[in-house]
């Protein structure tokens, strides 16, 4: 069966509002056709190889959590990465929806599934940020050991690299959490009295801060700390549009398995 494009948007838009989302984030269209999809495929990234799977699947809608555009795109030029790409889009009236921080903090987003993932409990807010809620905080179920923790994450979320920065290997009971790109969040999660600080994207630096402020830093990765919001987007989809099709890219498009 298929269904308008429009519909489909109008329900993500009712889910992850445009007035969630941060000033600098560019949310919603990024390309928009007129027209109907049998099918949707979900991934963080609008890639090469996600596009020809939209294509392969004569599916005319991507729904991705990072943005095409962040800046404004100058040119478009054939025999470029990303000028191929919207011309493939363009060529084959697929439609491009992009929800990045308006769904962090919508309810039911990344950082609720996350919460959710991980089974916390006694749910705080982070921090705040342009009056918008960023991150949470929990109780997991018991205390866990650095290395019992480190296992639960790779478990739940799936992952097989995780980093770990601090001072001591002490057991850890509250958390702070926030999908994608924490490090900014650190001094934010220490003040909230969390153990740990569980994000994506820390560097040297990131973890040197976290050893002096006296908090375990856990990078998951930021590729794992979000791609949980994809079959949770399918999942509310599929209620709303029944005999809509997916396709959920689920794979790190960008590390090389060497």
């Amino acid at each position: 069966m298929k269904y308008q494009v429009s519909e489909i948007k109008k329900f993500m838009d009712a889910w992850a509002k445009e007035e969630y989302q941060l000033s600098w984030d560019n949310c919603g269209s990024q390309i928009e056709f007129n027209g109907e999809t049998e099918s949707v495929v979900l991934a963080l990234d609008v890639t090469d190889k996600v596009i020809d799977r939209a294509i392969k699947m004569n599916s005319k809608l991507i729904i991705s959590h990072h943005p095409m555009f962040f800046a404004g795109t100058k040119s478009i030029v054939e025999g470029t990465y990303s000028g191929d790409n919207i011309i493939s889009l363009i060529k084959n009236n697929i439609s491009v929806f992009s929800y990045h921080t308006s769904m962090d903090i919508a309810e039911d987003g990344v950082n609720d599934t996350l919460f959710e993932k991980l089974n916390l409990k006694n749910k705080e807010i982070l921090t705040y940020e342009e009056e918008k809620p960023m991150g949470l905080v929990g109780d997991l179920k018991n205390y866990f050991t650095i290395e019992e923790l480190k296992e639960f994450l790779k478990k739940q979320l799936q992952v097989s690299k995780i980093r770990v920065y601090g001072r001591e290997n002490r057991d850890i009971k509250k958390v702070a959490i926030l999908g994608g790109s924490g490090a900014d969040f650190i001094s934010d999660a220490k003040k909230s009295g969390a153990d740990a600080f569980i994000t994506g994207d820390i560097k040297y630096h990131d973890g040197q801060r976290a050893y002096e402020d006296g908090i375990i830093l856990i990078d998951v990765g930021h590729f794992y700390s979000e791609k949980i919001i994809l079959p949770k987007i399918k999942n509310r989809l599929n209620k709303k549009f029944r005999e809509l099709d997916f396709y959920i890219d689920e794979e790190s498009s960008f590390e090389l398995d060497i």
